[in-house]
């Protein structure tokens, strides 16, 4: 690997690890306001996978992460592809109890349920939307050379994160919101 690669890369790194789960956003980043909390129709405070496959019926897929990382075992992705929307729903259980802790839609713009968050910001929306509704207060990743373009808000209050990732036109073609750690 040349010189500019591994600067490429290590600035990658560097700029994933800061809108990883794992990590917070400085004080002079974190949006202002409550913190968003709801995604295709779902509170992500207090909604249940039972209630969800009331809604969507049975997953498309699951995936337990235990077949990528043992570490991870009590972790476990539910899919489901509805109208060319797919709804992915991270569910931990850790002694005995369930929760969700991540849900992420992606697919094309859509003015139905399933691909907005509480606050109407939907799938196919322009990051100028997402200015306008959640403030000026974010951080924006745009690395070209590995196909990375998003935007994350995080609320210092309970920090919970809305991550959207964007297309070359800055239209929103996956939204993401992950409960606080």
């Amino acid at each position: 690997m040349n010189r500019r690669a591994i600067i490429v890369l290590v600035a990658s790194l560097i700029g994933f690890a800061s809108t990883s789960r794992a990590d917070h956003l400085p004080d002079n980043l974190l949006a202002r306001g409550r913190p968003e909390t709801i995604l295709a129709g779902f509170d992500l405070r207090r909604v249940k996978l039972a209630e969800i496959t009331k809604l969507y019926g049975p997953p498309t897929r699951v995936k337990t992460w235990e077949q990528d990382n043992p570490k991870f075992s009590n972790s476990y992705d539910y899919y489901w592809n509805r109208r060319g929307i797919e709804l992915k729903v991270v569910v931990e259980r850790v002694s005995g109890n369930e929760f969700i802790s991540h849900l992420d839609v992606k697919g094309p713009k859509t003015w139905r349920k399933i691909g907005t968050t509480g606050k109407g910001v939907r799938l196919g929306d322009s990051l100028r939307d997402l200015k306008r509704i959640y403030g000026r207060r974010f951080h924006l990743r745009n690395i070209p050379k590995f196909k990375i373009h998003d935007v994350m808000f995080q609320w210092r209050r309970e920090e919970y994160s809305l991550v959207a990732t964007l297309d070359r036109h800055n239209r929103i073609k996956c939204l993401a919101l992950a409960a606080p750690e």
